[in-house]
């Protein structure tokens, strides 16, 4: 049975947030106004929330998932695991 990788999705989509977090930092060292203020508010803010919960959401799927396969093997396959 083939499993369901989440993790490497999860991964890039940390790393997407990390580079984006990276690359404003750099624009807010050029661009410091309350425009730049309410796009980091209105838009980052909101991007970050939604990645971290995505990734926590993910972790946690992932774990249901592992066991569930876990559960659904006939016991010879379970002690092949090992």
């Amino acid at each position: 049975m083939k499993r369901l990788d989440m993790t490497s999705p999860g991964a890039r989509l940390d790393d997407a947030l990390a580079r984006l977090e990276h690359t404003w930092l750099e624009t807010r060292q050029h661009w410091n106004d309350p425009v730049a203020d309410r796009v980091e508010e209105e838009y980052l803010g909101t991007i970050r929330a939604r990645v971290r919960t995505l990734l926590d959401a993910i972790a946690k799927s992932q774990t249901l998932l592992r066991k569930a396969e876990y559960e659904c093997q006939h016991p010879r396959e379970r002690t092949q695991q090992l």
